[in-house]
């Protein structure tokens, strides 16, 4: 949304722009985002930190002849900014924050728009007294009265929910309590949609990764409750409002008939099905997995964004000297045959497919043929050919179509590189070093805990030491921590315990070294994190550690080879992570809690 001229006054653009507040480049590039977006242009030119804040209002209170408010820094009662509908409020980008008498003083973004001001003062009666404010902190008391938490239109959608089945009810979903029978409540009832779409918006809103919809016996054993949950950065947290428990069949049926797969009247076994949805423009998908309970049935879906893997692998967290030497040893591939496995490790949720795809996206040319395959494909690359295997898939007797049965096709397919989702067993194992072996570039994953581990691992499974010693060309392990909000991190000293820790992971500490840690704010919602980061480590099979691993095909020999002999030094995932905490990037905690499987040694003893 831009700003255009209303009533003579000029725009927030050229306002913005004559103050020199703003390059004209910027300014392009600040009206193209909010042209897609439907933003107010000073409002992105802020976040993009191209101006600050306190500028901005100020240069538009005085050219627009109004007093700037900072909500930010208010306390506002929810029963004044209820006086308005939330409908008006969110489409004319307004807030009302204190009354007076008979007086309405009202933040807007754009307090040119007179007709705005005469719509309110019929409305309310009142005579309404304008203020310029920021359009986001606009939408963020909006979001803290009605709810919803990130996500104005799943506010908007839950809020049109409750006015439709109970009228004149304060916004939220907890307050759909009427008594009727669940067999009154069908899957293709307005509201039920409305409940559905409004869980999907504010999910995507807060940016989860996975919603969570469990019914629950209330302790107490008054009533029975439906929880409704997003993971945020790793992270599980309550939504503001439930699911009515009478409503519960008809919001699983309505999952289960958007899947297109799934059969709504049996409930007593697992379902698996895929939903796509577009959101603004961008096409998202859910893998969704519904099971019995002895309450319910309850779902999980994993948002699947597209874009997500479209990211630049410079963009997940590594190290330049770590992600050089990773990336090295994928050059030559096409015109110089390059080959070999390329191994990523790590618990469920630490970032491996994520990895993977970047990996790919990296190296992926026309004059490169890649095959993946997956179970389940969870996103689709362009150039790239994908098959998802079926283990339930009977081809024969003893056959079924796994991992080691896409393999042994994928060679006669002509491949240069080849991605297989993950090593489970000996028969997989082999092939993809067969595969190596003959001259392609293969990438996997596996469940280990480091990357030393991951060696042993292998030759665990039955596979020769010689072929892993030949084949492999690297491990990375690596793990997820929350990153530090931005825009409440705050310096302080660190403690004792954190200088011992740093210092038994080999990781110096400069005299008068400060660490960071989140104060808590708006934009992380009070959690003092927004985001995560990757920490990592990288096991390069060069010519000392592979001289190791054939005289002897223990971890810590492996791992005395990569730290103190190889050329090529290993970082430990613990020293990468507290690297990273110096940096200002996470907290010691966070370190330590994303490597979970090593943190109790951290402390014990020396990570070398």
């Amino acid at each position: 949304m831009t700003s255009r001229p209303i009533n003579g006054r000029k725009s927030a653009q050229d306002v913005l722009l004559e103050a020199r507040l703003i390059s004209p480049e910027n300014m392009a590039l600040a009206e193209k985002e909010a042209e897609k977006s439907g933003r107010p242009v000073q409002q992105i030119v802020v976040e993009k930190k191209w101006a600050d804040k306190v500028d901005v209002l100020q240069v538009l209170s005085r050219e627009w002849r109004t007093r700037a408010v900072d909500l930010a820094e208010m306390e506002i009662d929810p029963e004044v900014v209820r006086l308005l509908p939330e409908s008006v409020t969110r489409k004319q980008w307004v807030v009302p924050f204190a009354k007076e008498d008979q007086v309405l003083l009202l933040a807007m973004a754009d307090p040119r728009d007179f007709m705005v001001l005469e719509d309110i003062h019929i409305k309310t009666g009142l005579e309404v007294q304008r203020y310029l404010a920021m359009p986001e902190d606009i939408l963020r008391e909006l979001d803290k009265v009605y709810g919803i938490s990130g996500s104005g239109q799943g506010a908007e959608l839950l809020r049109s929910v409750t006015d439709a089945v109970i009228p004149d009810v304060d916004g939220t979903l907890a307050r759909m309590q009427e008594k009727t029978d669940v067999t009154e409540v069908d899957a293709s009832a307005p509201e039920v949609e409305k409940i559905v779409n409004g869980i999907i918006l504010s999910a995507l809103g807060q940016k989860s990764s996975d919603i969570h919809i469990e019914p629950f016996e209330d302790p107490a054993g008054r009533t029975s409750r439906v929880l409704v949950r997003f993971r945020v950065d790793g992270f599980l947290k309550a939504a503001t409002f439930q699911i009515p428990w009478t409503y519960r069949s008809a919001v699983i049926a309505k999952i289960k008939i958007m899947t297109n797969s799934m059969n709504i009247t049996e409930r007593r076994i697992p379902q698996s099905g895929r939903i796509q949805v577009m959101a603004k423009g961008n096409p998202i998908e859910f893998r969704v997995e519904i099971v019995p309970t002895v309450y319910g049935e309850s779902v999980v879906m994993r948002i699947l964004d597209r874009k997500a893997v479209q990211v630049d692998i410079h963009k997940l967290g590594f190290f330049p000297e770590t992600l050089d030497r990773y990336l090295g040893l994928m050059a030559g591939v096409g015109g110089k045959k390059n080959f070999g496995i390329v191994l990523v490790c790590g618990p469920t949720g630490s970032g491996k497919s994520t990895t993977l795809y970047a990996s790919l996206n990296h190296i992926n040319r026309p004059d490169i043929k890649i095959l993946t395959a997956e179970n389940p494909v969870e996103y689709n690359l362009d150039g790239i050919v994908q098959v998802q295997v079926n283990p339930d898939l009977k081809l024969g007797e003893d056959k079924c179509f796994d991992f080691a049965t896409a393999l042994r096709s994928f060679l006669r397919l002509d491949p240069d590189v080849i991605m297989v989702g993950e090593i489970r067993d000996q028969e997989t194992a082999h092939i993809a070093m067969e595969a190596a072996m003959t001259g392609h570039l293969v990438f996997s994953t596996i469940h280990t805990n480091d990357a030393t581990s991951t060696v042993t691992r292998l030759v665990d499974m039955g596979i020769p030491a010689f072929m892993v010693a030949s084949t492999l060309k690297c491990v990375l392990a690596q793990r997820l921590c929350r990153r530090i909000c931005p825009d409440c991190k705050t310096p302080r000293a660190p403690s004792v315990e954190e200088v011992e820790i740093f210092k038994s992971n080999h990781v110096s500490l400069p005299p008068g070294a400060q660490i960071y840690q989140g104060a808590g704010c708006r934009t992380c919602n009070g959690a003092g994190f927004k985001g995560r980061l990757g920490i990592h480590e990288l096991l390069v099979i060069d010519d000392v550690v592979r001289g190791s691993m054939l005289k002897e095909m223990t971890a810590d020999s492996i791992r005395d080879a990569a730290m103190d002999k190889s050329p090529q030094k290993m970082r430990t995932i613990l020293m990468d992570g507290f690297q990273k905490v110096l940096e200002g990037n996470t907290t010691v905690r966070e370190v330590l809690g994303g490597a979970s499987e090593v943190a109790e040694d951290a402390v014990k003893k020396p990570a070398h």
